[in-house]
């Protein structure tokens, strides 16, 4: 095993700004894999991240234990495509173990884990692709993970998951517009109608100012399978060379904002005003926005106060969420990597090739959400948490392919700050069902399984209810008789409610006073509680 010395780095900062973040160096814990691209994924399904690394000769894993040491071990193999461009990771076959998607300077390819976890069939695909960001992602919504890859030199790369451990390459999955610089993708629900969305950042080599092809994109989810490209309409149309962006609610006020990196121009930073149109306020984040060239940029909550950070190849490597969207920079001796909870006490560590970055943690307290879906994807990956208490109110989605190349934790990670509980944890899974958990125990790591925490069953008849019209511009209908006067709430995507109302007379509810967006009826029936997904036109 490889002994490399320690040494500690602490960023000391004023405590009435931010809590204390630190890093010890812990390589000496792992082996020294070769792989360009790092993964911090749960591979072996015990509910702790383990570090992987890719190369030709096959796939190092050192797996973490509950002690806080590693059992490190190398499955020998040839890899046909390196992936030394990205990896994201899921389980695509939903056998219990996640499997890769790798892309490589040429190809893609796809390791599929046994029925064990202990040996990978990497299966190839013959077309070219100049790959960049890769994700694994459920975009057609049917219950199985299907993969994105972004292509530097042509039309991206959907490869459609057939339910047979294939992935077949379908242009029609999703289309996006046949141009080059397709950089980092990253699937988000920015405009919260309960769907997954995808933003794509784009850069294009020699090309001038206007060049269509350096124009990022956002493909906007219509929730009937197709996407439509609006980045201009919301003020998303950066033409500025640009290389990932972070999606993250930074202000916890219940819709994405995102920050951007650029090799032209200069860096972004867009609140988004709940509506998901968006505004650069990057002058009055403290964030150097002519800090220009970095690659990787991802977000997480190091200090664990609540908010989120960012870790970025800017020249100061992480910048701390004030709490007022703000940031303070600070140097650290890396600036990129895996992100995942290496040791298990909360905080989050980062890991890339043969170092391994522990975080030397604090007071503030934590929850960590691991997600098994049942009628949604395994992992969960698409689904949005929520958790409200004294603090507000923060979520978090659970993704595959953040940042430019590594591929970071599935576990959803929530800092609590000084906080002594949460009262509510709000899972929206793809599929329309809605988990609630009330008082969870904190600073400690969950497991919820899809389904187990209804309050009812969503987005179809129940006890021989249904709702018309759906989606409806004013009225909600309701086919059961005999329900006049009973007490109805209606909840937004986020958990709050904005509307107490009762069935009409006409055995209906008025709505046309909401946004547009995604609702979800509440009511008590024949002594059920029940939920009822529908869309406001």
């Amino acid at each position: 095993m490889k002994k490399i010395l320690l040494c500690s780095i602490a960023v000391l900062c004023g405590a009435s700004l931010f809590a204390q973040v630190s890093f010890t160096n812990r390589s000496d814990l792992i082996e020294n894999y070769s792989g360009s691209q790092s993964i911090a994924v749960d591979m072996n399904g015990d509910g702790f991240d383990d570090f992987v690394r890719v190369s030709e000769t096959g796939i190092g894993i050192d797996y973490q234990q509950e002690n806080g040491t590693f059992i490190s071990t190398l499955y020998p193999m040839t890899i046909q495509n390196v992936p030394n461009w990205s990896v994201a990771a899921g389980d695509i076959d939903n056998n219990g173990y996640n499997d890769l998607v790798l892309g490589n300077g040429s190809r893609v390819s796809f390791l599929f884990a046994n029925a064990d976890g202990t040996a990978y069939t990497e299966q190839t695909h013959p077309e070219y692709i100049f790959s960049q960001r890769s994700n694994l992602v459920d975009i057609d919504n049917d219950g199985d993970l299907d993969a994105f890859v972004c292509h530097d030199v042509d039309e991206s790369h959907p490869y459609r998951n057939d339910g047979n451990q294939n992935m077949v390459l379908d242009q029609n999955l999703i289309e996006t517009l046949d141009l080059a610089g397709n950089y980092a993708s990253l699937w988000v629900d920015y405009d919260n109608d309960g769907d997954t969305d995808m933003y794509l950042t784009k850069c294009r080599q020699g090309s001038t100012p206007g060049d269509p092809e350096r124009t990022n994109a956002m493909y906007r989810n219509n929730g009937d399978g197709t996407y439509t490209e609006v980045a201009a309409s919301i003020n998303l149309a950066d033409n500025a060379q640009s290389w990932t962006t972070i999606w993250q609610d930074f202000d916890n006020d219940g819709d994405f904002d995102a920050f951007c990196v650029n090799h032209d121009e200069k860096n972004r930073f867009y609140e988004n005003d709940g509506s998901g149109i968006f505004t650069d306020i990057i002058g009055t984040t403290g964030i150097d926005e002519t800090d220009l060239g970095a690659w990787e940029n991802q977000g997480a909550d190091f200090n664990n106060d609540g908010f989120i950070d960012i870790l970025s190849e800017m020249s100061r490597e992480l910048y701390i969420n004030n709490g007022n969207m703000t940031f303070t920079g600070m140097d650290l001796p890396f600036d990129e990597g895996a992100i995942g909870d290496f040791n298990n006490d909360g905080y989050l560590d980062v890991a890339k090739g043969g170092f391994l970055w522990m975080n030397d943690g604090g007071s503030n307290r934590y929850i960590k959400i691991i997600l098994k879906g049942i009628q949604s994807n395994p992992n969960g990956i698409g689904a949005r948490i929520v958790i409200s208490g004294d603090f507000g109110t923060q979520m978090r989605e659970v993704r595959s392919g953040t940042g430019f190349s590594h591929m970071s934790s599935l576990t959803a990670h929530f800092g609590l700050g000084t906080s002594s509980g949460i009262d509510t944890i709000e899972i929206f899974w793809p599929s329309g069902i809605v988990d609630i958990i009330e008082n969870p125990t904190i600073s400690t790591q969950h497991v919820f399984i899809e389904g187990e925490n209804q309050l009812a069953v969503t987005d179809f008849e129940i006890n021989g209810i249904s709702l018309y019209p759906n989606p409806t511009a004013s009225e909600i209908n309701f086919s059961l008789a005999g329900i006049e006067g009973t007490p109805v709430t209606v909840i937004d995507i986020n958990g709050r409610t904005v509307l107490n109302t009762t069935v009409s007379a006409n055995n209906n509810i008025n709505v046309e006073a909401l946004t547009t967006g995604v609702y979800f009826v509440q009511m008590e029936v024949e002594n059920k509680s029940v939920s009822y997904k529908f869309v406001k036109k």
